[in-house]
């Protein structure tokens, strides 16, 4: 009906949305040469972390795309804990920002940790590589939630709760005590001194490395396994490595026909890649353009309707008709339903009426052939009543015939 008038077909209107969705990241790998040793060299640390441990630190580092970058976050497991072994290197400036104690988990080890895992309750620290989250104040202060990036390894941080957060346990006062550091139940503990100071530094994405005596790790990491060779022997200087690069895709939405009211619309699926990024919401752009397709139909149809021919009719009315013939449709069928639902009462009604009457009459019949088989009982009890026996008879039955002898 619609397409058989010049003016409903002014009123489609197709509106062109190009909204970039985002893809999943293709990544495309690019050979690089690192100079890791002039890097290390730089940030004049040889003092402090052992050049073997940087290497594979930074190495992991080039490797993370998802990161926050300039800030590499080292911890090494396998110094004694009332030693500092947790490092923040600020690769910009190269430079060691904090250098401090951290306590490792109670079932990895007394002063040293030598057993990591990622499992729910082993209450055991994990190894690998992290990126930091958000900061929060929880049961145990100022703390820095952490993502493990490595399956197997540290995947289960999240759901293990493992997060950095101050303790007492790694002041100096606890040392001077007890010799060595507390342990906590799976997370790096800082000293409550710098905990907050340190936390936020490094909160957002920067890297951390977690790294301790354990010669399974390499060779299941997701960063280092395929640069095992480069760690056999002495350590390399220049290392040549495969990093991924990131190529960004987007895609243009289809068009969203939007005819009156009626709104067609086709969704693609969207990836959200990285904190910063924000998903477009389509059904507020959608619902905006609407909008705007509906004040332009209100002033065509006046337009219009001031301007009426033979040739042109008015939408709305034609929106109209078709409401109000739908409207009166369905009542129709309202009204067969209802009819139908009546007829089957009053069929139903005949019937129980019919069935009174049937069990009516057959009460009266068993009524009447009661009374019958009464009367005939009287009858007969009256003939038996009115029956005469010869006095002989009488006499005999009532033993009166001997002594009349």
């Amino acid at each position: 009906m619609i397409a058989n008038n010049n003016f409903a077909e002014e009123n489609i209107v197709t509106e062109n949305i190009n909204e970039n969705i985002q893809k999943p990241v293709e990544e495309k790998p690019q050979k690089i040469v690192l100079d890791v040793k002039s890097v290390y060299d730089s940030l004049n640390i040889k003092n402090k972390i052992d050049y073997s441990i940087f290497q594979k630190a930074y190495l992991g580092y080039v490797q993370i795309t998802n990161k926050n970058p300039g800030v590499l976050i080292i911890i090494d497991y396998s110094k004694p804990s009332n030693e500092e072994r947790f490092y923040v290197l600020d690769l910009n400036k190269k430079k060691l920002i904090y250098s401090t104690r951290v306590a490792h988990s109670k079932n990895s080890g007394l002063e040293i940790p030598l057993q990591f895992s990622d499992d729910p309750n082993s209450y055991q620290s994990s190894l690998g590589f992290f990126v930091t989250l958000g900061e929060y104040n929880g049961a145990y202060g100022y703390s820095l939630r952490l993502k493990g990036l490595e399956e197997n390894i540290n995947a289960n941080a999240e759901d293990r709760a493992i997060v950095i957060h101050g303790g007492n346990i790694v002041e100096d006062d606890y040392i001077k005590r007890y010799g060595f550091a507390g342990r906590s139940l799976g997370c790096p503990v800082l000293p409550y001194s710098l905990a907050k100071e340190i936390i936020d530094f490094i909160k957002h994405g920067r890297v951390l490395f977690i790294y301790g005596n354990d010669e399974e790790y390499i060779d299941n990491s997701t960063y280092l396994s395929k640069l095992a060779a480069v760690f056999e022997g002495s350590p390399k200087n220049i290392v040549e490595i495969e990093k991924p690069s990131e190529i960004q895709k987007t895609s243009p939405t289809p068009p969203v026909t939007t005819v009156a009211t009626t709104t067609t619309i086709n969704h693609p699926a969207a990836t959200v890649l990285g904190d910063k990024k924000e998903n477009i919401n389509r059904e507020t752009v959608i619902a905006e353009a609407n909008i705007t397709k509906i004040h332009e139909i209100i002033k065509q149809e006046a337009k219009y309707t001031n301007n009426v021919n033979n040739n042109k009719v008015s939408y709305t009315e034609l929106l109209k008709d078709v409401i109000q013939e739908r409207n009166n449709k369905t009542s129709k069928i309202k009204e067969n339903i209802e009819n139908k639902k009546t007829n089957e009462e009053n069929n139903d009604n005949q019937e129980k009426i019919v069935e009174q009457t049937i069990t009516d009459n057959s009460l009266e019949t068993k009524q009447e052939s009661e009374t019958t088989v009464q009367q005939n009982e009287n009858i007969e009890e009256n003939k038996k009543e009115e029956r005469k026996y010869p006095e002989e008879v009488i006499k005999k039955s009532l033993g009166l015939e001997i002594k009349l002898k």
